[in-house]
């Protein structure tokens, strides 16, 4: 599989997509900046409504002079990390509840503002910040309750026939801020009442979406996953087409050279011959089956199994089979532990057979020469397994992430395709099964496979020896 990916509305997806949030964050900026400006110029021009002025244009200048270097660094191409957007998110929260506390304050109806930075925030960030600024906001707007609004008849303001101040206020400001205390209760509580439902949209807002989110994330990695298994399907497909056309290719002149080499040891043996060229047939003929092995692996390794039919076998003879694979000095390493001897299964022997050697294998690679490969087989009321345990150096996190990956192999070229624990993880998911790995660091690994009694067709012998 490919490497972890992160939903759309983790921080980052990726650099691209990273970048390219980032780069609709500054443009909403600069929007707002804009936006901002011209709203200040005709509050302040045209309807002659008390603004301080100092304190907005500081904000508006603060903005658009911050905007300017985070564009540079966009520009730059460089990374943005999720802390430096999370604090542009934050800080426009912050600038933009100055201005609307100046502004009107809860009874300024661009309030609403906020919920462009929540819906953003739960777009593109992940869920702790999501969460964090939109608690955040809902703390900036709870203060305009609980602030003084006679506060602001304290400050100077600044209209277009000058500085102003104190009584002057309550005729120059805005009603919102100068007159608040003065609203009935009903409108108070009408006031609040729009902070709570606020409170319940944003919540609500970054639930659902986060929850879409996910959503999606998850058919996208479906989608991945598909891809994945067409792409190996595809490379399997390949080899198949491949090995299939060796077998067709190579099998006439094999039979013909067999069947030669046959009728040359027979008249050799009739006539007796000189005792070398009885050998020479022979040895004709053992090359000649060793080839038609060779093609067999070669479409096993493809993921074929060349039409081979279901038999009968004791898992005491599939265990004699398998370390006949080995030679003297390898069997003598291998340990086995056969709980089930006497069970009977119907199974394809020959590819059986080659998946255990495979594992087996593997587990006389990764261990010291001296060391034992433990085969192990047992069963329960719905499986039978095959455990293969080496006491080897393991596996480091990726290669254990990796193991089951076609094509995948930590040993030196030209020792193996990388396919032997995926196939042997497709036999057994044929029969109902599956294959597990367990790895540690330095303590060796064990690999079991494991097949669906009711697929082997030996659901009676357990029922029979409990009996």
């Amino acid at each position: 599989m490919n490497p972890k990916q992160y939903p759309v509305s983790v921080w980052p997806v990726n650099e691209a997509t990273a970048n390219i949030a980032f780069s609709w964050l500054l443009h909403l900026r600069w929007g707002a900046v804009f936006c901002q400006a011209i709203l200040i110029f005709v509050a302040y021009i045209y309807l002659e409504i008390a603004i301080p002025i100092f304190f907005v244009s500081t904000i508006i200048i603060f903005e658009a002079v911050s905007n300017l270097f985070f564009t540079y660094l966009h520009r730059l191409k460089k990374n943005i990390p999720e802390w430096l957007f999370g604090l542009v998110m934050f800080l426009d929260i912050i600038f933009l509840t100055v201005l609307l506390y100046y502004t009107g304050g809860p009874m300024n109806p661009f309030t609403f503002l906020y919920l462009v930075h929540i819906v953003l925030g739960a777009v593109l960030m992940r869920p702790h910040w999501s969460w964090s600024l939109t608690v955040f906001t809902i703390l900036c707007y709870t203060s305009f309750f609980l602030v003084d609004p006679e506060f602001l008849g304290r400050l100077p303001l600044i209209i277009p026939g000058g500085f102003i101040g104190g009584a002057d206020i309550q005729e120059a400001c805005h009603p919102a801020i100068a007159e608040y205390t003065q609203l009935s209760d009903h409108m108070k509580l009408h006031l609040k009442g729009m902070l709570l439902a606020f409170s319940i949209t944003a919540v609500f807002i970054v639930f659902f979406v986060g929850r879409i989110q996910k959503a999606l994330e998850e058919h996208q990695q479906t989608l991945i996953s598909l891809d994945e298994e067409r792409a190996r399907s595809e490379k399997l497909a390949s080899l198949a087409t491949l090995s299939a056309g060796a077998a067709h290719e190579f099998s006439t002149p094999l039979s013909t050279i067999a069947v030669a080499a046959g009728e040359m040891l027979h008249q050799l043996r009739d006539v007796k011959s000189d005792q070398g060229l009885i050998d020479d047939a022979r040895l004709i003929r053992d090359q000649v089956k060793a080839c038609k092995n060779i093609l067999y692996q070669m479409a096993a390794d493809a993921g074929e199994h060349l039409g081979e039919a279901l038999e009968k076998y004791a898992v005491e003879y599939i265990v004699q089979q398998t370390l006949k694979e080995f030679s003297a000095e390898d069997q003598a390493r291998i340990r086995v532990e056969n709980r089930v001897a006497a069970m009977v299964i119907l199974v394809p022997l020959r590819t059986l057979v080659r998946s255990l050697k495979g594992l087996i294998i593997n587990g006389i690679d990764a261990s010291q020469p001296a060391s034992h490969v433990f085969l192990r087989c047992f069963s329960d009321d719905i499986y039978i397994f095959f455990q293969v345990e080496d006491q080897g150096s393991g596996m480091d996190e990726e290669t254990l992430n990796r193991a089951l990956e076609p094509f995948f192999s930590t040993k030196e070229q030209g020792r193996g395709l990388g396919l032997g624990l995926f196939l042997a993880q497709n036999v057994a998911q044929q029969f109902g099964g599956e294959l597990k790995i367990s790895s540690e660091s330095l303590a060796g690994t064990r690999v079991t496979i494991s097949f669906a009694l009711d697929h082997i067709g030996v659901t009676e012998y357990i029922s029979r020896h409990r009996k």
